[in-house]
């Protein structure tokens, strides 16, 4: 809402864009006023969804009762997060600003936060656009509130009870974990809960995939190339279809599978926003137990998988640098199957560099993940290909007419007459005439004594600040203005940089080559032969 006109505006009005304060006391004396209703649960058990149906019927009986209208009901299915991690809740607060509902209600106040400076933003926020907030069971209305008193409060016991109930569940957690009993909801693959929820037990079919996945790693393959063999069977992952390494990854490294339980290793942690960040505890603090369940692999075999897993993260280190990088990587693609072509790096047993070190082999290769190809895998040299590519685009662009034709269908962005520029300076400049006044205006205000020092220092020191802000606006205007070329001139300097980085593409940096390709290229088709069919992104 803005600012309404009139004749004689103050210059704290008049110099600056402020919105019009729409005092939430207002509404006091109003009636059927539009409202939300809102609702929290922390979980989706039956009783907490059976709550969500009470909850509207008091809601609606008290809004009847009080004559308000409940237009709409907002509810979220989330523990004790913060105001701005809920869906619902941001939704709430879009609605308010745009007008829809005046504002809000709920059961209580802990349905809407337990942290005391999250009701307080909520609170404001609602006020900022002439909104309330109430809470039936503690009689709360933020229209009546002025300092806050009340509602710091009520937060304040709504957050003790929350570090109650917060702690007591975490001692209950901890006592669990000393006799050995499991805290997780969804155990490990391979295992499953017991009956009474308190155990892990083995799952007799998912842990036979379990046991393949060791068996076969420990045989030589990869987390990628087992990753393959599972999508290929039609494995289900734990939570998804198809299976990633980082899955594989974390079945080899996990000690559950020792017969260990492991409980109170990471904390979560909130800051001032409420946002959630994991932390590591001191190890002293970490709640061991063994034999809690049986053992799906012995601890030879699995000291065995950690030494050859942290052997090939070493390796992968000391033969792999950043300035070996595969540079069609994103736009290969197989020309049997459409799927992406990736990078591959292959460390010869046999072949030994002058350094001593082994050779490795730098390819691209398409790996048939998903078993959606009519072909086996296809492996393409890197260097080989890069070339053909380069040489490819070098020998398209011969005809300098494509690039000419380019240009001139981006002159748009260089073939100006300047006017904005021009207008703009004239505009600034006008800003700076009326700053000049205002600062007059100031020192007579001051000099006739109808302003205070503090309030001529304070006005005095913002207008400077917003004259040298339009005086360094109006320079790089002029700058811009004074260095601007004719438009052939540009299009004659564009066209020559092109061809120039054209015909150089082999001499051209890792980061100036994939720029390029990514101005160029759509995607490269290729096949077993090294025959290639590029799309570029004006062929549209």
């Amino acid at each position: 809402m803005s600012v309404p006109e009139n004749k004689y505006l103050p210059p704290l009005v008049s110099m600056n864009k402020l919105r019009q304060h729409v005092d939430c006391k207002s509404s006091l004396n109003e009636t059927n006023l539009n409202i939300g209703g809102y609702i929290r649960i922390s979980t989706q058990k039956d009783s907490q969804l059976t709550s969500i149906e009470n909850q509207k019927k008091y809601l609606r009986e008290w809004a009847d009762v009080n004559g308000y209208n409940i237009s709409r009901f907002y509810i979220d299915m989330k523990s004790g997060a913060y105001t701005y991690l809920r869906n619902e809740m941001s939704q709430l607060r879009e609605d308010i600003k745009n007008a829809k509902i005046r504002g809000i209600v709920s059961k209580e106040i802990s349905r809407t936060s337990r942290d005391i400076m999250d009701i307080l933003e909520l609170k404001r926020s609602l006020a900022d656009y002439g909104a309330f907030f109430l809470s039936i069971k503690e009689g709360y209305d933020s229209r009546t509130d002025d300092d806050e008193f009340l509602l710091v409060i009520h937060a304040g016991l709504a957050q003790k009870e929350r570090k109650v109930t917060a702690s007591r569940v975490k001692i209950t957690q901890i006592l669990k974990a000393k006799e050995g009993k499991t805290n997780v909801p969804s155990p490990a693959y391979g295992y499953r809960l017991s009956e009474d929820k308190q155990h892990i037990t083995v799952d007799r079919e998912t842990s036979k995939i379990y046991k393949l996945i060791i068996e076969k790693f420990l045989l030589g393959w990869g987390q990628l190339k087992i990753c393959k063999w599972l999508n290929q069977q039609g494995i289900p992952a734990k939570r998804s279809e198809k299976w990633c390494t980082n899955s594989i990854k974390t079945i080899l490294s996990n000690p559950v599978y020792l017969g260990i339980t492991i409980y109170n290793a990471t904390t979560l942690t909130r800051n001032s926003q409420g946002k959630q960040k994991r932390l590591v505890r001191p190890q002293e603090d970490w709640i061991i137990r063994e034999n809690t369940h049986e053992p799906l692999i012995s601890t030879e075999d699995y000291n065995k998988i950690q030494e050859i897993m942290k052997q090939r993260k070493e390796q992968d280190k000391k033969q792999w640098s950043c300035e070996k990088k595969y540079l069609l990587s994103g736009f290969l693609y197989c020309d049997v199957c459409n799927c992406k072509i990736f990078g591959y790096k292959t460390v010869s047993k046999d072949r030994i560099t002058k350094t001593g070190e082994p050779y490795t082999f730098y390819s691209y290769v398409d790996q048939n993940r998903y078993g959606t190809c009519n072909t086996k895998t296809k492996y393409w040299n890197m260097k080989r290909l890069d070339a053909i590519v380069l040489g490819e685009i070098k020998n398209f662009f011969k005809d300098t007419s494509l690039i000419e034709e380019r240009i001139k269908a981006k002159q748009y962005l260089y073939n100006r007459d300047l006017s904005y520029e021009k207008e703009k300076l004239e505009i600034i400049k006008g800003q700076i005439e009326k700053i000049d006044n205002a600062i007059r205006k100031q020192q007579e205000a001051y000099e006739n004594d109808a302003i205070s020092i503090s309030e001529y220092k304070t006005r005095m020191n913002e207008l400077r600040e917003s004259k040298k802000k339009a005086a360094n606006e109006i320079q790089g205007f002029e700058e811009r203005l004074k260095n601007s070329d004719a438009p052939q001139e540009i299009f004659f300097k564009i066209k020559d940089k092109v061809m120039s980085m054209i015909e150089n593409l082999e001499n051209l940096d890792h980061e100036t080559l994939d720029l390029l390709l990514k101005k160029l290229v759509k995607r490269i088709l290729v096949k077993q032969d090294y025959t290639i069919f590029i799309e570029y992104t004006f062929d549209e």
